[in-house]
């Protein structure tokens, strides 16, 4: 217990130097003001700032105070965030996305502890409890993490109990859920712009293909634009994806979409790459793709529309969010909605 108390107390002061940007040659406060505000007894500060001292992170002068001597000593973590997920195994966004943030968690001077769920529901909305992830609840109730992102959503009853924690709760890339602290994509606003720039293309038959989860979001947008008619077509699971392409493929090419709006550029790249089996160039439909920068993918298309999203600074607005709620102590800190940048690349074979 008296290690931990230690731990935690190097963890506020190292806290207390980096939110306060403290420089080297900057002095502490006495160590009275230091017990006050971060709760410990004299024991505690005098063993943290020792232990500080024989880390380089601080000097002790005597009779004259403690000073800064490297406040981005390495090794050290101002905050522990934990991040919780779903997808551990072979998702290409996930895995872009959990990556970017632990490299944003770590350059703001965090440390990062995942929670794995292997729990999967489709039901339309996925919503976890906390006792999906195993060690959550207890590492919320000890207080040792001080903030929590999660890539999924969780239930009320969860949210609630991380609000009675008063733990800072940042979502990133959430969609279609009951969040509301957090970094989403802007639909509504991607598949309003899709379907003026489809219009300016003189799309006769646009087919959108999206999560069940997100058509909730945005097939008012697409019905708005195109009719109640135009078709939409929602998946959840690879077996309904591969469903999807079956169904595309047998249809009669009067009836066939000619321009396509896909949000995931691995089921756009499948979808048309079946497509480009069967067709001859000519008879090969657009596309409007939500492409991840990072996959660097490539599309047998002449006529391509990309929605080019950045997933490093996607997950580096999820994480400058949660460093604003943790510093201010706010647990409503806000949502932020991501637009990706678009471009028409309908130039050619790309």
């Amino acid at each position: 217990m008296t290690e931990r108390k230690t731990e935690r107390a190097k963890q506020l002061l190292i806290r207390y130097i980096r939110d306060r940007q403290l420089k080297n040659g900057a002095k502490l406060p006495p160590q009275n003001e230091l017990r006050r505000v971060f709760r410990y007894g004299a024991t505690t500060i005098g063993t943290a700032i020792k232990a500080l001292r024989d880390d380089g992170v601080l000097e002790v002068r005597d009779k004259v105070g403690v000073f800064v001597i490297d406040p981005d000593a390495g090794g050290h973590a101002g905050r522990i965030v934990g991040v919780t997920m779903l997808h551990g195994e072979n998702n290409f966004y996930y895995s872009c996305l959990l990556t970017s943030l632990q490299m944003h968690l770590v350059e703001n001077g965090c440390t990062v502890r995942l929670f794995r769920s292997s729990r999967k529901e489709n039901n339309g909305q996925i919503l976890f409890e906390i006792d999906d992830f195993p060690g959550l609840r207890r590492c919320v109730e000890n207080e040792e993490i001080q903030g929590l992102i999660h890539l999924d959503d969780f239930s009320h009853a969860a949210i609630e109990f991380i609000r009675e924690k008063k733990l800072p709760l940042v979502f990133v890339g959430s969609p279609g859920g009951i969040a509301e602290n957090g970094v989403f994509f802007d639909y509504e606003k991607i598949i309003s712009e899709a379907c003026a720039m489809l219009k300016k293309s003189r799309a006769l038959r646009p087919a959108l293909f999206c999560r069940a989860t997100i058509r909730r979001e945005v097939e008012h947008v697409f019905h708005e634009n195109f009719g109640d008619t135009s078709r939409i077509f929602s998946y959840e699971t690879f077996s309904d994806e591969q469903r999807v392409i079956r169904e595309i493929l047998a249809m009669p090419e009067r009836e066939r979409p000619d321009w396509l709006i896909c949000l995931e550029d691995f089921f756009a790249l499948a979808l048309v790459c079946a497509l480009a089996r069967r067709l001859i160039p000519e008879k090969m439909p657009g596309a409007f793709v939500m492409f991840d920068r990072a996959a660097q993918l490539r599309y047998p298309l002449s006529r391509i529309i990309c929605c080019d999203n950045d997933l490093h600074r996607f997950a580096a607005l999820g994480v400058e969010l949660l460093m604003k709620a943790m510093m201010s102590g706010k647990q409503d800190i806000g949502a932020v909605f991501y637009r990706p940048e678009i471009s028409d690349l309908s130039t050619g074979l790309l």
